[in-house]
């Protein structure tokens, strides 16, 4: 019997969770930024401009749903040449949405200024501080609004383990960001990492784009598996984090069988079972499409008392060119029901 950890029913849809546009500092329009993802195989896009969360009705149709979202800076006070900063992007679970109490006026700048409304104003937070407890707080907000709150380029961001540790309630962190990228410290799996050792059960890793500039489009990505292709389902796969994250490669499938996780890949030539135990297994070879990982050695580890019951595997998979596709973290207690 198998036992899918990627859905078996459903479609991928390719998407970019983080994008700007002229709505802030992008250098597309909306319309211009759809053209270009959709030429680039993209069926879904969150548009999250800073500081103000606008709604695209007018982009969605039958081959393309726009996310609503907003990015909030959280910055640090201190009078220097690059500040620390907590960058977040919140997502609406509702299209037509553009109020959220982590809006706030004094952090709105440049083109955003131009869609700042008094509702707005009037549902936002006075002002931001730097601080884990305020970072914690604006969570709980968009959290009890039905959104999800992701973690944007904590590298890039001069993050250290004692900005995020203790948070709660990330849905998902970039382990990869291509504007990031081109402008300085390339991000890792690190505070993901951190964070599942805390306990927490998403903390989902993304490969985003950013988008600011015209050529940082498609060089990172995550492929939803959703039961139909709409605005609700889209939302709900995200959440229970029906989907992987990619550079390059493809997962088309990943279950259990017989005691075994089964992986097939589009062309690779390695594909792991990473786990928090510092026990990896590869398949490696010129043209490896597929793998098989007992979880015998697995569970075993995870039943050990210093283990803490806080044990998971992914899946990276590296094709010939470097690129990386990975999955959120499967917990020993989840397979171990379906051994």
């Amino acid at each position: 019997m198998k036992k899918y950890l990627l859905p078996e029913a459903g479609k991928f849809y390719k998407a970019n969770l983080h994008t700007h546009t002229t709505v802030s500092d992008g250098k597309l329009t909306p319309e211009e930024a759809k053209e270009r993802f959709m030429s680039l195989g993209y069926s879904v896009v969150a548009f999250t401009d800073h500081e103000v969360m606008v709604p695209h009705p007018e982009l969605c149709d039958d081959n393309f749903i726009a996310l609503t979202g907003i990015e909030i800076s959280i910055n640090e006070a201190v009078k220097k040449p690059f500040n620390k900063t907590y960058h977040l992007n919140v997502y609406s679970p509702e299209l037509e949405r553009s109020v959220t109490g982590t809006f706030c006026a004094g952090s709105v700048w440049g083109n955003a200024k131009l869609s700042v409304t008094e509702q707005m104003v009037a549902a936002g937070t006075a002002t931001r501080e730097y601080s884990r407890e305020f970072v914690q707080k604006m969570i709980d907000t968009a959290t009890e609004e039905g959104c999800l709150v992701s973690y944007n380029h904590p590298v890039w961001s001069l993050q250290s383990k004692d900005d995020y540790s203790g948070i709660k309630g990330f849905f998902g962190i970039e382990w990869s960001n291509t504007s990031a990228c081109g402008l300085g410290d390339v991000d890792t799996y690190k505070p993901i990492r951190d964070l599942l050792a805390e306990g927490e059960r998403m903390c989902y890793p993304l490969a985003t784009d950013d988008c600011h500039q015209a050529f940082e489009y498609g060089g990172g990505w995550v492929d939803i598996k959703a039961p139909a292709f709409t605005y609700g389902d889209i939302f709900k796969a995200l959440r229970r984090g029906d989907f992987y994250s990619s550079t390059g490669p493809a997962i088309r499938e990943l279950y259990v069988e017989d005691g075994e996780v089964v992986v097939k890949t589009s062309d690779a030539v390695s594909i792991a079972f990473v786990s928090n135990h510092r026990l990896t297994h590869v398949k490696r070879g010129e043209n490896v499409n597929e793998a098989r990982f007992s979880l015998e050695w697995f569970i075993q580890n995870s039943k050990r008392p210093e283990s803490e019951g806080i044990t998971w595997f992914r899946i990276d998979v590296i094709d010939k060119h470097g690129k990386i596709a990975r999955t959120k973290a499967y917990f020993a207690d989840e397979v171990a029901e379906i051994e």
